[in-house]
């Protein structure tokens, strides 16, 4: 266990330096029980490395403390680097099935006893639906701009790298994917996933969204520095999105770099896993890699940072805003609204445009006089309304139990697919306190605090002008 959570049976670390472990010799091992801080201390955003802790000693390799006796002592000594991987043998939490829906748990690990298909990343398959069905941006420079009638920017990874390095991965996301995990040992695998070598196969774009930020409407946001390398269809038809964050500029980055640093990526790998562990429906991260480039960040004093990127995983990277931002364009963009709402139905909740009568649900509006009952059967942007708020409310509900607090809870970071998305300034509570908030730009009126969370997702559900314009 790690503070609230135990991580996947199936991250492997390669080739961490221990310039960022500095730590004396120690040993792990299943009987071993290092004490460690709260997870929250761990992961705090200030942190110059997420994993350090001096007093007392903590290193990743207490990550990988096994329950069973079989687990190997594993060993780093402080000024060295290790090359070979650590294995975390810890078993799977059962019952994780994450939502009831095969759309909504986004990536169920898949059952041991089935023969695994094993492919090289030449031989995946790639379906690149979004692209193919959704209206795209003319140009394709990473220009920051407005970008209208456009659902996403077709941009290439522009990250710098010097060497880059795998730091870890997770084999079971691998097996989402169907990737051989021995693609992991690929001299140029750092190299296609930081982005400096295209996939085979590959059509990488950037998404056009907005949405509200302190509950003001920003307007234009999009994915600033995040590029999707594609979509990808296994054998049992479940599409899986493939995401670098950190790759570069793109027209949606406003005046940042379009980069990340090793901090809050270790920050999103781990928590991005661990929540998946815990059976809460979320993203997931396939790899971490260091671009071998520094990264100037200014959280007080500038300092160089080790720049990184992760690459996620999921069913899609839709968000409420996705809708918004075409919805806040008038007449001219609601052609569009309709449109990537047919997609979602279409891809992400089939079983919605194949509903029979004997499924119906009817609802009120609340607050509507002499309203009329709206049939689902008949309206299936009503139906999946209802889906996107009870998936919204199971999600927001999973977090509360087990103290997650997500920190910037606005509609560019709330997926429709009700999966936690976007780990920024995220904590867990260390004891109760309904006021926590991980943020330190909330802390003078803590809006997005734990006792929030329920408060600001129905908000963004109630205040949906895109789904009423649908509805009507």
């Amino acid at each position: 266990m790690l503070g609230p959570f135990s991580l996947s049976p199936s991250l492997r670390f390669s080739k961490v330096s221990t310039a960022f472990l500095p730590f004396s010799f120690f040993t792990v091992s299943s009987s071993s029980r290092i004490t460690r801080p709260p997870f929250s201390t761990l992961c705090r955003k200030t942190h110059p490395f997420p994993y350090v802790h001096r007093e007392p000693p903590f290193s990743p390799a207490d990550l990988l403390r096994s329950s069973t006796p079989t687990h190997r002592t594993v060993v780093c000594k402080g000024g060295e680097r290790f090359s070979s991987f650590v294995s975390a043998d810890i078993p799977p939490k059962e019952g994780n099935s994450g939502m009831e829906t095969a759309t909504a748990d986004n990536g169920r690990d898949p059952d041991p006893s089935e023969e695994r298909i094993r492919l090289k990343l030449e031989d995946l398959s790639w379906d690149h639906s979004f692209v193919r069905e959704l209206p795209g941006d003319p140009r394709t420079d990473a220009i920051p701009r407005e970008v209208v009638h456009a659902c996403y920017t077709k941009v290439s990874p522009s990250v710098e790298v010097e060497k880059p390095e795998l730091v870890v991965w997770s084999e079971s996301v691998a097996e989402l994917l169907e990737l051989d995990p021995k693609e992991f040992e690929r001299p140029d695998f750092p190299l296609l996933f930081s982005g400096a070598t295209p996939l085979v196969g590959g059509l990488p774009y950037a998404q056009c969204y907005g949405g509200h930020q302190f509950g003001m409407w920003a307007g234009q946001l999009g994915d600033g520095r995040a590029i999707t390398l594609g979509e990808l269809l296994n054998s049992r038809g479940e599409r899986w999105e493939l995401q670098l964050k950190g790759a570069g500029k793109t027209p949606y980055s406003r005046f940042a770099d379009g980069l990340a640093v090793l901090r809050s990526s270790i920050r999103e790998f781990l928590c991005s896993e661990a929540m998946h562990s815990l059976g809460i429906p979320t993203t997931r991260a396939l790899c971490l890699v260091m671009t071998g480039k520094d990264v100037t960040r200014d959280i007080g004093n500038p300092k160089e940072e080790p720049g990184a990127i992760v690459c996620r995983v999921s069913q899609s990277f839709l968000r409420f805003g996705s809708y918004q931002i075409h919805a806040s364009r008038g007449k001219e963009d609601l052609d569009i609204v309709r449109v990537l709402a047919d997609y979602t139905i279409r891809n992400h909740f089939p079983h919605i445009e194949n509903m029979r009568k004997s499924e119906s649900l009817s609802f009120k509006a609340e607050g509507q006089e002499g309203s009329s009952a709206v049939d689902l059967t008949s309206n299936k942007y009503a139906a999946w309304s209802v889906e996107v708020a009870e998936r919204t409310a199971s999600l927001i509900a999973k977090w509360q139990g087990v103290g997650f607090t997500h920190g910037v809870l606005n509609t560019d970071n709330m997926s429709v697919l009700g999966l936690t998305i976007d780990y920024g300034p995220f904590g867990f509570l260390d004891a109760f306190d309904p006021s926590y908030t991980p943020n330190t730009t909330d802390l003078p009126g803590r809006r997005y605090c734990f006792a929030t969370s329920p408060i600001l997702a129905y908000g963004m559900l109630h205040n949906s002008p895109q789904l009423y314009q649908l509805l009507n």
